[in-house]
């Protein structure tokens, strides 16, 4: 009974003031652990009609932005975050790229794709910062082709549906890397 007795005393000999501001700091613990632990949304409105509204999965979006990152062929590869901050659909996109050549265009070219996806296809109307992180180069950045020419019609591609790009075999790459006898 000693620990009761003792927490007993103790909150008998607070002050008001003192119990007011642990009544505070309690509050502001609550909300800090539940913004801290809130778990985003699972489905981002798209757009609303008369009909009703059209939601799309995170995991559906972030594959869509994955694929119009790998239109451009200087990205070998993707790895998109997407998040909503102030009701505007923001992205952070990770990308190995094939060569460190031309490295502004290649992040425009890919920023630009994925915002013609958000606007035409999805009609996503708040779009934010769409963050681009180069985490690498591949090695094989040799023999690549110049992929300028070939962007206006990977983009068309994507809006229209058509989401396959027409990439030489995996084995014409290693055809021209290996010299024939």
């Amino acid at each position: 009974m000693e620990p009761l007795d003792s927490a007993v005393e103790f909150f008998t000999q607070l002050t008001p003031v003192q119990i007011g501001v642990a009544i505070v700091a309690f509050a502001f613990l609550l909300i800090g652990l539940r913004l801290i632990f809130k778990k985003p949304p699972a489905h981002l409105t798209a757009f609303s009609g008369d009909a009703g509204s059209v939601l799309v999965s995170r995991k559906a979006l972030q594959e869509l932005v994955r694929s119009a990152c790998l239109l451009d062929e200087w990205v070998e590869a993707a790895r998109p975050v997407i998040r909503v901050k102030n009701n505007k659909v923001t992205a952070l996109v990770e990308l190995r790229l094939t060569r460190p050549d031309n490295l502004k265009a290649v992040c425009e070219r890919v920023q630009e794709h994925i915002t013609a996806l958000l606007q035409k296809s999805l009609s996503f109307d708040q779009i934010g910062e769409i963050q681009i992180v180069v985490k690498s180069f591949s090695n094989e950045a040799a023999d690549l082709p110049d992929p300028a020419d070939s962007e206006p019609e990977a983009t068309s591609q994507l809006l229209s549906g058509n989401s396959s790009v027409n990439l030489p075999p995996a084995d014409a790459e290693e055809e021209k890397q290996t010299p024939k006898a």
